[in-house]
């Protein structure tokens, strides 16, 4: 009888310890929405359904606490005196910790969801002591530091990991994998380092948004981003090594200008001299002065017998012509010489005038021939048609229709 009687009476002390931790941490938060209305002196958290409270049946311990998405701010120390719980859930608040989260009074903790908030400091303190823990996210708050692998790692039933969206720094190493984790994230901080290989089962936006973390599943090569800190640091432990002068350092540098002067106007010369080669050697022997005519013929060497007899691409108007042959053979007239390149007016041997362009300075081919067919379909009164055109990667002729009087000087005159 006694015996009951004192279990009555610590049980009735232990409601007190939950019931006056709720109503103290109801004072100490911001509740615009009037939600913990129901948490009230007179009245009992497991017996009148506080919002978001459940009690255990038989000990009338606070057990489980859910208040996501209220818009709740202030602090949580006073639901450290909840020894009891197993769930705790504050996702999407405004939460803050004034100092470091202590979680080692929660020891029955399984699932603990504090994602969306303003907490801050370091990773919350005491979590190897949670040793039931099956869920924690602390995602999208403002912790920094690093994290504990080896603590964590020592939780045998961690299920969840999410920590994106944080501020911490350093390293993911572990000395054991979590062999039974099946959500996993710590995206967006600012984690440095090679990912263990037991991680690279997780996917890549497990890691996104660390810009100093290496290894896989992520497509970058930890021993690029190592090899050159360990060769200067190899360098730094040896302060026994002859600095150099700062005389010496000044000629080393005046020489290194001298050499980067002489290089560039190496190459300038160098490019002026093929260019004007090139442009001499292509046309020497098909320019004539504006007005006379000559046959387009190219010093094309062994090659000219195969471009001859190679067939144009043509389009809408074209006739009189097919193969390259055909127009290297015409007669031809200067017209004019550009930085494009140069254009003559053919006449072909049944009398039909174009004008045909050759072009100097070209992109890669696959590109020209689908810009090329593009143009070879417009037609318009303002447009000079494209009517054929010839491209390898020795020649590009482009072959347009004549316009008698079609200059710019004809047009203003007439």
């Amino acid at each position: 009888m006694l015996l009951m009687i004192y279990f009555l009476f610590f049980s009735l002390g232990q409601c007190s310890v939950d019931f006056n931790a709720l109503l103290s941490f109801k004072d100490s938060v911001f509740d615009p929405s009037n939600s913990l209305s129901s948490w009230v002196n007179s009245s009992n958290p497991c017996i009148d359904s506080w919002y978001g409270v459940t009690c255990n049946p038989s000990t009338h311990r606070v057990t489980r606490l859910v208040l996501e998405n209220l818009n709740l701010s202030g602090s949580t120390h006073s639901l450290h005196h909840l020894s009891y719980l197993r769930l705790l859930s504050l996702k999407n608040n405004r939460f803050f910790s004034s100092s470091a989260v202590n979680l080692s009074s929660w020891r029955y903790l399984r699932h603990l969801y504090l994602r969306q908030n303003l907490f801050s400091g370091t990773f919350p303190v005491g979590i190897s002591t949670l040793r039931r823990l099956h869920r924690l996210d602390l995602s999208h708050n403002n912790f920094h530091g690093e994290i504990p692998m080896t603590e964590l790692t020592q939780l045998p039933f961690l299920l969840t990991l999410r920590l994106e969206s944080n501020s911490f720094t350093g390293p993911l190493n572990s000395i054991a994998s979590f062999s039974s984790m099946s959500d996993f994230n710590v995206s967006e901080n600012k984690l440095s380092g090679e990912i263990p290989a037991w991680m690279s089962r997780f996917p890549v936006s497990s890691f996104e948004g660390n810009g100093d973390l290496c290894g896989q599943p992520l497509q970058s090569d930890c021993f690029n981003r190592t090899a050159l800190p360990a060769t200067i640091k190899k360098k730094i432990r040896h302060p026994q090594s002859k600095r150099l002068s700062n005389g010496v350092v000044l000629m080393i540098v005046a020489v290194d200008v001298v050499a980067v002067m002489a290089a560039l106007v190496t190459i300038t010369w160098c490019c002026y001299k093929y260019k004007c080669f090139s442009d001499g050697t292509q046309t020497e022997a098909m320019e004539t002065k504006s007005g006379s005519t000559t046959k387009l013929q190219r010093r094309s060497g062994s090659r000219e017998v195969e471009i001859e007899a190679e067939e144009l691409v043509m389009f809408e108007g074209c006739k009189g012509f097919r193969k390259v042959g055909d127009l290297l053979k015409s007669s031809a007239e200067l017209l004019g010489k550009g930085n494009v390149g140069t254009t003559y007016k053919v006449v072909t041997d049944g009398g039909d005038m174009v004008v045909v362009k050759r072009v100097r300075q070209r992109r890669r081919r696959r590109d020209v021939d689908g810009w090329l067919r593009i143009m070879g379909g417009l037609r318009h009164a303002n447009i000079v048609g494209l009517i054929a055109y010839y491209n390898s990667k020795d020649e590009l002729l482009l072959v347009y229709e004549f316009l008698s009087n079609g200059s710019l000087h004809s047009l203003l005159h007439g």
